[in-house]
């Protein structure tokens, strides 16, 4: 399979390439110039497997040039904080290159077709007060998102069913990903300096691994259809057991099954669907 990957250059951009090539698939790497270089990070690439294009994805004839000859597209490309760059520039990158990337794959036939989501699509870590209507938090939840990048992903995967809908033989997956986590070591790193924001996204996040693993489980999916799939690890960052975060900042919150896992820490994602769909279950990243 040939894949284009965009935001190749990126820490999930990486792992996907190296993961893609390790598997034997040939990878049509698109980052803006000016990114790091890609080969100092991926091992064992030859020229013939990873061919390297430097793009505006928000171009989107360039996008469509890119990615023509591919079988499927994997897009991680984004501003990946509204405080990264001015709301308008958040929003409208994000927007638009999540739209010409679905457009490009469209344009050429490509069936195949991975998004980079966000927990945050239904409000979260950037919010000024976060809202759950339950836990587990599962797919259907409604979305209160507060700010542009939020907003940005929640429209990426409605821009997703709508291509979905355009073409009953296409396979779309929108993945809802957490703070990615590299290792054991990144994740004690993490645990020991959580981020104030952590009981707004539910002191939740995604193995890099687990990621990858995703992304490319989605383009090999043999369902049809438009799908927002979950993957968090299954245990929290939090020092303390999740019940007692649970009546500490949410206790009016209904529960629609236990959250303690087997060990009590367990995390406020739903990410079955991720197992029934994708025949994945995240592991998360043991920091003992």
């Amino acid at each position: 399979m040939k894949i284009a990957v965009t935001g190749a250059r990126g820490m999930l951009g990486v792992a996907v390439t190296s993961a893609a090539l390790a598997e034997g698939h040939h990878v049509t790497a698109l980052d803006r110039a000016g990114a790091p270089d890609l080969a100092a990070s991926v091992s064992s690439v030859t020229d013939d497997a990873l061919q390297r294009v430097e793009v505006d994805l928000t171009d989107y004839p360039a996008v469509r040039g890119a990615v023509q000859g591919c079988d499927a597209v994997i897009h991680l490309a984004a501003i990946i904080s509204p405080l990264m760059a001015p709301e308008p520039a958040v929003h409208h990158n994000n927007v638009i290159a999540s739209y010409n990337a679905l457009l490009a794959a469209a344009a050429n036939g490509i069936r195949k077709v991975c998004l980079a989501s966000s927990v945050n699509a239904v409000g979260g870590a950037y919010s000024e007060r976060p809202h759950y209507d339950w836990f587990p938090v599962t797919e259907d939840h409604p979305s209160y998102s507060q700010d542009p990048y939020s907003l940005s992903k929640w429209i990426g995967e409605v821009q997703a069913a709508d291509f979905a809908r355009r073409d009953p033989n296409a396979t779309i997956v929108s993945l809802r990903l957490h703070a990615l986590v590299r290792d054991r070591a990144h994740l004690v790193e993490w645990k020991n300096s959580l981020p104030p924001t952590a009981p707004k996204d539910l002191w939740g996040y995604t193995a890099l691994a687990d990621a990858a693993t995703a992304c490319l489980a989605a383009v090999h999916a043999d369902f049809v259809g438009s799908e927002v799939i979950y993957v968090v690890a299954p245990t929290t960052t939090a020092p303390r057991p999740t019940a007692e975060l649970l009546r500490e900042h949410y206790p009016d919150v209904p529960l629609r099954r236990d959250l303690n896992g087997e060990n009590g820490f367990g995390g406020f994602f739903d990410c079955s669907k991720a197992g029934r769909l994708l025949g994945l279950t995240p592991q998360g990243l043991d920091d003992e």
